[in-house]
């Protein structure tokens, strides 16, 4: 008996050694660059901002994760501190991926932290900030001449860094991020704290170490607004501290955030004169959740990585009459609605009708039968992340919003049924003409089925 007790105990110690030992097959590639801008141009985020910014509090970065399989699938995972991400710039960077390094659109992601203290390089803001042309000119040149070749060469970067490595996930908590939708006595939702409120306080870790054990690469999430801060200096928010609080432990890894499905949350407290020491603080809380999570129980990744992307159509509402339209538009380019009414009848005057649809692009990336990471485009809200975890459990499921086309609020069927500033009033700072139609979650989420059951399909086998 005490023979087969310790034949027993070695198998299991066996399986728990020497476990992560096949998923050496992996190899994983980091590259990090700085994104801050060499002059001072307009920030993101907030309507009110009237001048460049005043200076830096830290460096803004861009990172790159790369992964490859034992099949050879691979698959890039871009990483910025920047308050969002076009289609011009992401397309730029994959057109460059696909000829240099034969990168599929499945196969590249581009996330934005959503920091409001990054340079303004939204698509909308030609339309609805009004900017000064020299700010604009000054932009323009930013993303040409700085970003978008920083963004294909770390992606080449983390290509040619690939080695053996072992990937193994975990999760933490963080509690600083809270629903920020408030329901008023009268009914209404406006933005505001609310503990009551639907929340979702996960922190995701992929873990990426050398065949030795050494840290070399972590990837962590929070679905959380980078809200902190509203002051007129460069910062990467609490993701940006919490990024630089993790690396200064560990000198030699890269710590990469991943924004979450954090489009209806906010972080409290924040703004106003401690502002700065509130941003420090969340960040090192996350920090913490983090670096905890490394040391605890990990789940090792085997098997291959499969990838998949889409694209699906969202439908949108139809446009208030036309006499509404152009008595919004009288106020010329005095307020925000105003714009919006006069950009939407320009539409009208140059194409004769407006597109009611927006384009949402999904991918997913399937990591072994352990991780199943979903990327969706918009600013995400939780829902997303709480249904793809419901319909897809039986491993860990990651869903990060704000990826490739932050193109405005991407509203659940909740949301967009109880109102407020993400379900409706948000679309006037955007370029997508109306709130979406109710069917907004269906299409969304029959995109992510279509892809987790493309990359949950068993391989074909030879006959």
């Amino acid at each position: 008996m005490l023979r087969l007790l310790s034949r027993t105990l070695f198998c299991m110690l066996f399986v728990i050694v020497c476990g992560p030992l096949f998923a050496a097959d992996w190899q994983a590639g980091f590259s990090k660059t700085v994104i801050t801008p060499k002059k001072p141009v307009w920030l993101s985020g907030y309507g009110h901002r009237d001048h460049p910014a005043e200076g830096k509090v830290h460096d803004l970065y861009a990172k790159a994760a790369a992964f490859q399989s034992p099949d050879g699938t691979r698959f890039v995972l871009v990483t910025t501190d920047l308050g969002s991400m076009s289609p011009e710039i992401y397309n730029h960077v994959l057109e460059q991926a696909k000829a240099q390094w034969q990168l599929g659109r499945e196969s590249l992601v581009i996330n934005a932290s959503h920091t409001h203290c990054a340079p303004e390089i939204c698509a909308e803001r030609k339309v609805f900030h009004r900017l000064p042309d020299q700010a604009e000119a000054d932009l323009v040149d930013y993303i040409d001449t700085q970003l978008k070749p920083k963004l294909v060469q770390i992606v080449g970067e983390a290509l040619g860094a690939l080695q053996p490595a072992h990937l193994s996930v975990s999760q933490s908590a963080a509690y600083f991020g809270k629903s920020r939708r408030f329901p008023t006595e009268d009914g209404n939702i406006v933005n505001d704290r609310y503990d009551a409120g639907i929340t979702d306080n996960t922190v995701p870790v992929l873990r990426v170490t050398g065949p030795k054990g050494k840290l070399r690469g972590v990837l962590f999430g929070y679905p959380c607004h980078n809200t902190t801060l509203a002051f007129y200096q460069f910062c990467g928010d609490y993701a940006g501290f919490a990024q630089y609080d993790i690396e200064e432990q560990h000198p030699d890894a890269v710590a990469m955030f991943v924004m979450g499905c954090g489009g209806d949350q906010n972080p409290y407290p924040r703004h106003g004169a401690n502002g700065l020491n509130y941003a420090k603080q969340h960040g090192r809380e996350l920090a913490d959740a983090v670096l905890t999570s490394l040391k605890g129980p990990q789940l090792a990744i085997t098997g291959d990585l499969k990838v998949a992307a889409t694209d699906v159509t969202l439908e949108l509402e139809p446009l208030p009459p036309l006499d509404e339209l152009r008595k919004q538009a009288e106020g010329g380019e005095e307020s925000i609605y105003s714009r919006k009414a006069n950009y939407l009848l320009n539409q009208l005057k140059t194409n004769g009708k407006v597109e009611l649809t927006q384009n949402c692009p999904l991918n997913v990336a399937k990591f072994g039968n352990e991780l199943l990471f979903i990327f969706v485009s918009g600013e995400t809200v939780l829902d997303y992340a709480r249904l793809s975890q419901f319909q897809f459990g039986g491993q860990m499921v990651w869903v990060a919003g704000y990826n490739n086309d932050v193109f405005a609020y991407l509203p659940s069927q909740r949301i967009l049924i109880e109102g407020g500033y993400e379900g409706r009033t948000g679309i006037v700072h955007q370029l997508t003409p109306t709130p979406f139609l109710p069917n907004v979650e269906e299409i969304v989420m029959g995109g992510i089925r279509q892809l987790v059951e493309q990359v949950s399909a068993p391989a074909k086998t030879s006959p």
